[in-house]
């Protein structure tokens, strides 16, 4: 309990140096204005102050500061000592109030695959504070933004999306020039979250022998929001030839009587993002005069020159 009230004291000033700190300032700490915070004691004479602030030390009684709307609460400690080496301090948590916001456009406006949807860098008051007229800097996921061309910037304060595609999700914010100072926005997180639709076409009975076509069919654009691949979770396919280019893949069987899993994933990486197909494939019929039935070294050959045709 004693500890607990010590610890009061040290937040709160009432050290037992016999003065007191106190830091002021008025209105509210707004992100892009100024905000004059002083420090005051009951110390009479040859008395210094200094502030702790955001890592560094700065002397005075005023302290004053322009928030830039990267923080949201911030701490400032005061520190009072006289010539007799006693000091006292005290210590506060200023909530910050960001007037830039990045808002859906229009509200409730659905976030879905192919649909076209607006943010805005919106900024709030009762008027606005009026932004400079230099090109809003928009960020995702803490990166400027790479503009594609279903992107625009409109009216200067606009992001536009003609069409969304899964790597357009993220975090989204503005930076914007507010009373010549720069101001980071609050975000807002674009959460495309439609799954993408991934199907194998093919034939479902094969001949052994004779070339078959499979393709990997998707909602994404491929090498633009999405790249494919074919894992071949079940093993490598048997027979004399496989070829597989992007999301096309053709196969020659060899041994009938048998069955193979075809698969295909479809991702984007960067926005973590991934479906996928599994396809299963007989093959039927009896083996044609000249085809090859592979042994564990044939398999081994097939497997070494499909990875060179994957990488």
């Amino acid at each position: 309990m004693v500890f607990y009230i010590l610890l009061l004291l040290a937040l709160y000033g009432g050290q037992a140096s016999g003065f007191k700190v106190k830091i002021d300032w008025n209105g509210r700490v707004t992100a892009g204005s100024s905000t004059t915070f002083t420090c005051s004691s009951n110390c009479l004479a040859n008395c210094t102050y200094s502030w702790s602030f955001l890592g560094s030390t700065f002397n005075g009684s005023t302290l004053a500061w322009t928030p830039g709307g990267l923080l949201q609460l911030v701490s400032l400690q005061c520190t009072v000592q006289e010539n007799t080496g006693d000091s006292s301090a005290t210590r506060i948590i200023v909530e910050i109030e960001n007037p830039v916001a990045v808002k859906l456009s229009p509200l409730g406006a659905v976030q879905s695959l192919n649909q076209s949807v607006e943010l805005v860098c919106h900024v709030d008051g009762s008027p606005p504070p009026s932004p400079s007229r230099e090109p809003v800097d928009w960020y995702k996921d803490g990166q400027k933004v790479v503009w594609r061309d279903h992107m625009h910037l409109r009216h200067n304060t606009t992001l536009r999306f003609d069409s969304l595609v899964p790597s357009d999700g993220g975090f989204y914010q503005c930076e914007i020039m507010l009373s010549n100072r720069h101001v980071l926005s609050l975000g807002y997180l674009l959460n495309v979250d439609t799954p993408w639709n991934v199907s194998i076409s093919g034939p479902d009975v094969v001949l052994p022998g004779r070339l078959s076509m499979f393709t990997c069919l998707m909602t994404c654009t491929l090498d633009v929001d999405c790249t494919v691949r074919w894992p071949f979770e079940g093993g490598f396919p048997l027979g004399s030839y496989i070829s597989v280019h992007r999301n096309k893949l053709s196969w020659i069987p060899a041994v009938p009587g048998t069955f193979q899993n075809l698969t295909c994933v479809v991702e984007n990486v960067a926005a973590g993002c991934s479906a996928k197909a599994t396809k299963m494939v007989e093959v039927k019929g009896i083996p044609l005069s000249g085809s090859l039935q592979l042994t564990g070294l044939s398999t081994l050959v097939l497997s070494l020159a499909l990875l060179l045709l994957t990488y």
